[in-house]
């Protein structure tokens, strides 16, 4: 049997696919839940390389998926493009996991970045779907006992939501990647001064 790994590093990784992860990870973790396989993914600048090894503490964060997933995205890149609808599937599954590793970085608890960001402590946030025949994802972040929580489907009562389209996400998830990986206080103060100009148009 193929296995999950051996079907992605098989495949010709045309430029626009390469161009759409760039800036969402450099080391990725993928657990496909329901064969229990595991990897992890490098983006090179020109190309993703796979490696049969995952080691949590190496990657930017891990990725849970189906074994299903991985052979329609397989079809997708075999069809030379990547359509909108399996962009936002991808997107989906990055979207919770690259958060939540976002808001374990200890600077992003500071009350003085969350007072410049204007940072509440309950928020919903949305993205869009874009077509009928995906539903949205959602997730809810919270604010308790000085660090963040990240979880799943929309829970308690928002101080603010956020309805993301694919564009807006891909800045988003583009702009505090790199603030992560540069991490210093100087790229995190000037993350947070563009992400309280940026909510004013994404949310409510």
């Amino acid at each position: 049997m193929e296995t999950s790994i051996s079907k992605w590093a098989a495949l010709t990784q045309p430029p626009a696919i390469v161009d759409f992860f760039r800036g969402l990870f450099e080391r990725v973790g993928v657990h496909i839940v329901d064969t229990g396989e595991e990897f992890a993914g490098h983006h090179c600048g020109d190309r993703i390389e796979f490696e049969t090894n995952l080691n949590p503490s190496t990657v930017d964060y891990i990725v849970e998926i189906k074994s299903q997933q991985v052979e329609r995205f397989a079809n997708e890149v075999r069809s030379g493009a990547v359509s909108e609808l399996e962009q936002y599937r991808i997107l989906s599954a990055l979207f919770t996991p690259a958060t939540a590793a976002m808001l374990k970085n200890p600077i992003m608890s500071q009350p003085s970045l969350r007072k410049l960001a204007g940072v509440e402590d309950l928020i919903h946030v949305h993205l869009r779907s874009p077509s009928p025949e995906e539903a949205d994802v959602a997730h809810t972040l919270i604010y308790a006992n000085r660090q963040w929580l990240v979880l799943p489907g929309l829970h308690g009562i928002p101080a603010r939501i956020y309805r993301l389209n694919m564009a807006q996400a891909l800045e988003y998830q583009r702009r505090a990647f790199e603030a992560l990986k540069e991490n210093n206080l100087g790229t995190w103060t000037s993350f947070a001064t563009w992400y309280r100009d940026w909510r004013k148009s994404v949310s409510a």
